[in-house]
């Protein structure tokens, strides 16, 4: 039996001198949660009580006004929140999942009033989810927190906030990047397992250098035009595909079937973000391609080409939309063909520095008797 079932009595409910009442638990009530006569008819009392525990359930979710999990919650529900990319979206409410859910002394961190977090607590929350989750999930889960408690005292929801000041110990750059074997064997295993999309999807990553949400998001209009506006950013960066061969001919093979470029061959429609990963690493599984080498890296992969064939930072970024030099160079990886790139300038510039002063010397001993 649920709690839905006629024949179930609804929990919070109790009989009391023949008439019905509903009254959830001191942790669940708030404004629209306290303790409510239901009448004496049995069946109309019930129907009433499991209205209101689905919508203590729907609060629930949001957490009791003042807890964590409301904090997140409230968040969620600014202006701020809601022009951020759909991506970054979706990573912060992970995020502020990971945190709510997490276990602070028996009790779920989401539970817990946000005003009576401590920095000890802080710290002792980031070194429990590097154990649990790795040091990437800890650092942006407190970075998040860091970010929305920010906000919560300027709000005056909270009075200080524990994630200020924390040492958090930056996240390595990804070192992993796409070799042509490795590019041209999933597309390969893409096409033998009947989603040539995908096949296309990496072509497309790998060339542009663009986020997979931009890629997933690509339109024949975009193409046509030749530019793009990146959702992450807002940057707007030139989409002259044809400028590599070999993706204008792949191009040219797809049929334009609707406003996207890539569709999804079992749906017809374009792909969704988690649908198109889970089909992504199953085609790079089944390719032998490693498990740490993930989507992202091809981004990193077509600065490091474009750093490695001698493009500088400003036609670089007309690929991956980078606005600042560091970013830049945090995508780029360092290679050995960059290394030899800036010996021979190096080199150069020392051979012109000696054979111009071999010229100064000829020119001062013109005249002078060589005796």
């Amino acid at each position: 039996m649920t709690p839905d079932d006629p024949t179930t009595r609804p929990p919070y409910t109790y009989l009391r001198k023949g008439r019905w009442f509903w009254e959830p638990p001191p942790r669940l009530r708030g404004p629209s949660h306290k303790t409510v006569a239901l009448g004496a008819d049995q069946a109309s009392a019930w129907a009433t009580a499991r209205n209101l525990n689905r919508s203590l359930s729907a609060d629930a979710a949001k957490g009791a006004p003042g807890s964590v999990r409301w904090l997140f919650s409230l968040f969620e529900a600014t202006a701020k929140f809601e022009g951020l990319a759909d991506n970054t979206r979706r990573d912060y409410r992970w995020l502020a999942g990971v945190l709510a859910a997490h276990d602070v002394n028996g009790l779920q961190l989401g539970t817990i009033p946000a005003k009576a977090l401590k920095p000890r607590h802080a710290d002792k929350i980031h070194a429990d989810l590097r154990i649990a989750r790795g040091a990437a999930a800890a650092h942006y889960a407190c970075r998040y927190a860091r970010r929305v408690w920010n906000w919560a005292r300027r709000q005056e929801h909270v009075e200080a906030n524990p994630w200020a000041g924390m040492e958090l110990p930056g996240v390595a750059a990804r070192k992993q990047r796409w070799t042509r074997a490795q590019i041209d064997a999933f597309a390969a295993k893409a096409v033998e397992m009947d989603w040539p999309s995908q096949a296309l999807a990496l072509r497309l990553g790998w060339r542009l250098g663009l986020r997979q949400a931009d890629i997933l998001g690509l339109t024949w209009t975009a193409l046509d035009q030749r530019t793009l506006t990146t959702g992450k950013t807002g940057a707007d960066v030139p989409l002259v595909a044809d400028a590599y061969p070999d993706l204008k001919d792949a191009l040219a093979a797809t049929e334009r079937g609707g406003v996207q470029v890539l569709i999804c061959e079992t749906t017809k429609a374009p792909w969704g973000g988690d649908h198109f990963r889970h089909i992504f690493r199953e085609i790079a599984e089944a390719a032998g391609i490693p498990a740490d080498l993930q989507w992202r890296d091809l981004r990193a992969t077509a600065a490091t080409e474009l750093s490695d064939a001698g493009a500088d930072v400003i036609a670089l970024s007309t690929h991956t939309g980078h606005e600042t030099t560091a970013m830049a160079r945090r995508y780029a990886r360092r290679t050995p063909e960059q290394f030899e790139a800036a010996a021979r300038l190096r080199v150069e510039a020392e051979e012109r520095e000696h054979l111009t002063d071999k010229r100064r010397n000829a020119r001062r001993n013109v005249g002078k008797d060589p005796s």
